[in-house]
């Protein structure tokens, strides 16, 4: 017997429709499948001359959601406080998700205040602690994630940090991101095409960072790197793609290291699948991570990748059969890694291709969607008994 739809709101803060967002919308049609009926709720706060109307947003009013958005002034106050609990606790939705700090903060206390307390699911997908304004929103988040009637994480490796920090195990569930592998490889134009777009020769090797310009991303190791590689291999050029706090400082670095003509910072891009298309490798020397979707994008297309041993990363990349794992911080390694994959392209393409079949086997949103499905159907009986 099929199961009466339920309709649950997903709540984050962000600027961009970065990977969680993307990984959300992958999972609609698998949801629905599943009787769940999606709804977004985003804290938007527009960047300087930046769309009044966030990203995420217009592409899931594109699929059909309901999709609204909360002005954020910046930091927590008691009027975006009370504007996100309204919202809450008047969308009449059947379970709350939310997928960050903030929303986790606000929208956790927006359910447990509600006449009707509505059952609240948090995804951790990274605690970072890189400044002292994110230790204090990880203390917070950390204590009242244990009043959230689950906590899903996306790697191993949040999980036991969960665990160490006194979450009761019978809560926290591991439901990593997903990836579809079809509709990456269909949005992705054609590689001779995107190199004639942004100038680059089309037998030239490309190697590619796809990410935020913040320190967590290692930007400043890769760069170290790719001088490297272009001492060995001077026709090499890299791509950095993505916006951030540190763009001026890393480009400073670049001009400083002789890389001004071999590499481009990007800035932001809507066509990453593309981007990865046109690249032979793709590396992420970050210091901190999740399980990042720009990842298990570039393992759908089967680009040989090259990245730290941190978080989940090593959940997909199994050093030497999907992929090439190297310590954060060391971009003498990413750098010998890298030369030596472009020196043995039969080496490169096997990885690319059993990166291709795992993430496909792994990271599909119908695993996801069926775990979700049975963990808010689950959460609603317990409530009901």
């Amino acid at each position: 017997m099929k199961r009466p739809p339920l309709s649950v709101l997903n709540v984050r803060s962000s600027t961009q429709a970065y990977g969680p967002e993307q990984a959300l919308l992958l999972l609609v049609d698998a949801l629905r499948d599943h009787s769940v009926v999606t709804r977004i709720l985003a804290l938007y706060r527009a960047p300087e001359g930046g769309a009044e109307l966030h990203p995420w947003l217009e592409r899931a009013r594109e699929r059909g959601l309901q999709a609204e958005q909360v002005e954020d002034p910046g930091p927590f106050n008691l009027g975006l406080a009370r504007r996100v609990a309204r919202r809450v606790q008047g969308s009449g939705a059947d379970v709350l998700h939310t997928h960050d700090y903030k929303s986790n903060i606000l929208g956790g206390l927006a359910a447990r205040r509600s006449d009707r307390a509505l059952p609240w699911v948090a995804t951790v997908h990274l605690h970072t602690s890189t400044s002292r304004r994110l230790r204090l929103y990880r203390a917070i988040d950390l204590f009242l994630l244990r009043l959230a009637d689950r906590v899903v994480t996306v790697s191993r490796d949040q999980s036991r940090m969960l665990l160490a920090r006194g979450l009761d195990e019978r809560r926290v569930v591991l439901v990593p991101n997903v990836i579809d592998v079809a509709r990456i490889a269909a949005e992705a134009d054609d590689p001779l095409a995107v190199r004639a777009r942004l100038g680059l020769p089309p037998d030239a090797p490309v190697i590619s960072l796809i990410g935020r310009l913040s320190a967590q991303k290692g930007i400043d190791d890769f760069l170290i790197a790719a001088q490297v590689v272009h001492t060995f291999r001077p026709q090499a050029r890299f791509l950095v793609a993505g916006n951030g706090p540190l763009r001026q400082v890393l480009e400073a670095q670049a001009q400083a290291l002789g890389l001004q003509d071999a590499l481009r910072f990007l800035g932001y891009r809507a066509d990453v699948p593309s981007l990865l298309a046109a690249s032979d490798l793709v590396a992420l020397p970050s210091r901190q991570e999740g399980l990042p979707v720009v990842l298990l994008e570039a393992m759908a297309l089967s680009r040989p990748v090259v990245a730290s041993r941190v978080g989940g990363v090593p959940d997909v990349v199994k050093d030497g059969e999907t992929g090439l794992l190297i310590p954060p911080r060391s971009p003498d390694k990413l750098a010998e890694r890298l030369l030596a994959l472009l020196d043995n392209p039969e080496q490169a393409a096997r990885l690319g291709e059993a990166a291709r079949r795992h993430v496909g086997l792994h990271c599909s949103p119908g695993h996801a969607a069926r775990r979700l499905a049975s963990l808010y159907h689950t959460i609603l009986a317990e409530r009901a008994g």
